[in-house]
This record gives C-alpha cells, structure tokens and sequence, in this order.
C-alpha cells in the first residue's frame, strides 16, 4: 500500500493530569540553575521533573491548554516556570495533540474485506503515531461505540458509511444523539458506491429505513446539516486518502 504521510511523533503521556492542591504555595519566577551534578534543578530531582512532565503532557493532552501549574506536594510552580525548568533538561511540552481513533463500519463488501478495509486504515494510522482501533461492523456499531465506557471522551469516532442514509445523517443533528456523543469528535466515510451528498439538494429516505416516523421522507441539503451541526466528512474509496484525512481530523 502506497502512502503518502507526513511524519510526526506523539508524546501521548498515560499517566494523570496535572495535580490541583486547594491552599498551596504558588512559586513564582522559578530562579533556574543546576545543583550539584545536574541531578537537582530548582529543587526538584531528575525524577520529579520527569514526573512534572508526564503529568503536564498528559493535562494538555486531555484538556487542549497547558495547565496552569504543576504542583509538588504544596507547593505549585506556575507553568511559564515549569516549562523553563525543562528545558534545562532537554524536554518540551508536545503541543500538538492526537486524539485516539475508534472506527466502525456498515456492512458493506462482506466480513472479511470489510475488516480488512478498517485494519489497513489502523495500520496506516498506527504507523503516523496515533492510536486507532477497530469497533467492529454493522448497522448500529456508530451508535455502540458512543455509548461505550471505554471511549474516552477525547476520542475522535470514524464511521464508515456503504450508502448515504437519511435517517442516520438526520440522527446526528439530534439531541439524544449529541448527548451519547459527548465531547468526543465524530467524523464519516461515505464508501463507494455510496451517494455523494456534497451539494446535494435532496436526500430520500433509505428504503430499508424502519426506524424514523412514517412523515419522515428525507433530509435537505444533508452536507449542510451535517456541517450546521459540527460534523465534518468525507467521500472516498481510496485508503491513503482516508488515513491522511483521519490523520488530520485527529489533529484538530
């Protein structure tokens, strides 16, 4: 499979975010020098800047911002000092951020092709540094994987679409729908032979639709809703562009 990347290295830290402790001392203006044989900076250990570190990184990582601080016991460090400090040992906050990918897909070229089709865009992502996951196949997997605990809510979802259905583009503009989503991201393939929806000005409802109310007969304009509501997407039947694009999507 022929790729065309670019090349970008994620420092996703595992562990907690930033410590808050309520009555701390704030030290300001961090006066930064090396102690002894570089082991202690400001009075921190090697392993406690380390740790300051992975904290901090994981803070960013979860809330999009830097924190305010990174505290020690009682004492907190403002982060403009905290960021000093690490340089002195050669370390930086990674401010780009990657979101992990959950992806589902509809049945549509049979089991075997279809997974195969999710695992290589896993692959393709795995191999740009972003965590990616397959969630399995179906018509309802899209709506699962929202309502899954084990989604975190920074996640970016991937739904891999064989048609261009009504109803379920309809679905995302709703309130239940919203509220399973969450703060996670979603972001959808329309596969071949699927409609094109760009610049539609009509969409019927699917033919196999038996969920939505008997008044229910189409969505207009359905690129514009899903763009009204937040949702950005994509139609593709080649897998470098998919990865790319979802490369992307997990950027932003």
């Amino acid at each position: 499979m022929a790729l065309f990347f670019l090349a970008m290295i994620f420092n996703m830290a595992a562990s907690s975010a930033a410590n808050v402790t309520a009555n701390a001392t704030i030290t300001k203006n961090t006066t930064i020098k090396l102690v002894g044989t570089s082991t202690t900076v400001s009075g921190l250990t090697s392993a406690q800047i380390a740790d300051g570190y992975t904290r901090a990184q994981n803070f960013y990582n979860t809330n999009h911002r830097l924190p305010n601080y990174v505290s020690y016991g009682t004492q907190k460090i403002l982060i403009a000092d905290f960021e000093k400090i690490l340089a002195t040992q050669g370390l930086s906050i990674n401010l780009i951020y990657s979101r992990p990918v959950y992806i589902t897909s509809d049945n549509i070229n049979g089991t075997a092709t279809d997974n195969a089709r999710i695992n290589k865009i896993v692959a393709g992502l795995n191999l740009l540094g972003i965590k990616a996951y397959n969630m399995g196949l179906g018509p309802n997997t899209h709506i699962k994987v929202l309502q899954s605990t084990s989604v975190p809510q920074n996640a970016l979802i991937v739904d891999i679409f064989g048609g261009a259905d009504a109803g379920t583009i309809y679905e995302m503009g709703k309130s239940w729908y919203k509220s399973i989503k969450g703060a996670r991201k979603v972001f959808s393939i329309f596969w071949p032979p699927s409609r094109v929806i760009t610049g539609l000005a009509f969409l019927p409802r699917a033919h196999d639709d038996n969920y939505d109310p008997a008044s229910f007969t189409g969505l207009a304009n359905p690129d514009q809703y899903m763009l009204n509501n937040g949702y950005k997407y994509l139609y593709s039947g080649d897998i470098s562009t998919i990865i790319n694009s979802v490369f992307i999507q997990a950027n932003n």
